[in-house]
């Protein structure tokens, strides 16, 4: 799995902008309804983030027990294992609910773009506030899904090891105990 890049992201919300502005225009000359999210999907765009959150904050309590803030500590025995399957399924939320933040963004950016020319004809400027609303939920997306995924990440195994090697500080792409059986031959 690849780190969230700020340019891929930047990329998947301009081709939504375009897109989206493009789809909106061709649609609009037909007398169709607006291709915009509706209120409701705010609170569902924010309960992903909370839930994103969550999990996010609980890998890094395990991941940093002596990290700053923390009121409470618990001694390493004392701590449940954290599975390491919920930090990759974590890791994975982070970067969808990141381009999913992007897509919302640049798609509603696009969709923007053709409400505010029409700010002098429409009597309800309600889509309008309902793009820009939908773009910030978007930013925040992106921003959360990048912290989240930065909290999932690991510290090298070797701290005095390179840490621009492309496998996080390790030399080896392989774990130790792997045994030959995920290496190509």
């Amino acid at each position: 799995m690849r780190y969230l890049n700020v340019l891929s992201l930047v990329v998947v919300a301009l081709v939504a902008a375009v897109l989206g502005w493009s789809i909106n225009y061709a649609v609009s000359g037909q007398n169709q309804a607006l291709l915009i999210l509706p209120w409701g999907s705010l609170v569902a765009e924010g309960a992903a983030a909370a839930v994103l959150l969550y999990l996010g904050l609980r890998l890094r309590a395990y991941r940093d027990p002596e990290g700053e803030g923390r009121r409470r500590r618990r001694a390493p025995a004392d701590r449940k294992p954290y599975d390491p399957v919920w930090g990759v399924g974590t890791a994975a939320a982070a970067q969808a609910v990141a381009y999913y933040g992007a897509l919302t963004a640049g798609w509603h950016a696009g969709l923007g773009v053709d409400q505010v020319m029409l700010l002098g004809v429409r009597t309800t400027q309600e889509p309008l506030w309902l793009c820009v609303a939908q773009i910030v939920a978007g930013v925040l997306l992106m921003v959360i899904g990048w912290i989240v995924e930065n909290w999932c990440k690991l510290p090298p195994d070797d701290p005095e090891s390179e840490k621009d090697t492309p496998y996080g500080g390790r030399q080896d792409p392989y774990a130790t105990g792997e045994g030959g059986y995920a290496r190509h031959q």
